[in-house]
């Protein structure tokens, strides 16, 4: 990820381990994902193998593992630091 906001300057380290939190948004995200798979999957084809089941769940999860990275990080910095606007500074 970019160090600061491109369009008001905002840090997006605004402190060491910031991100910690941000683990536990990805992790109800992959739930999220691991079960939508399995509901999909088990809809779409009458009997299949729990290894069948978990090679796609693990194929969708690292697929997806960028996007979730970035949008964890996202959501939890979110959060804690309120929206201001374009072209406004977080400093004001």
């Amino acid at each position: 990820m970019r160090k600061n906001c491109e369009n008001c300057s905002q840090s997006f380290e605004p402190e060491p381990g910031f991100y910690f939190g941000a683990m536990f948004i990805s992790y109800a995200l992959n739930t999220v994902l691991f079960i939508a798979v399995w509901v999909a999957y088990s809809t779409l084809v009458e009997e299949f193998s729990i290894l069948e089941l978990l090679l796609l769940i693990g194929m969708s999860a690292l697929l997806l593992l960028p996007v979730f990275f970035r949008l964890s990080r996202s959501i939890w910095i979110t959060i804690f630091v309120p929206f201001q606007g374009k072209n406004q500074s977080a400093n004001s």
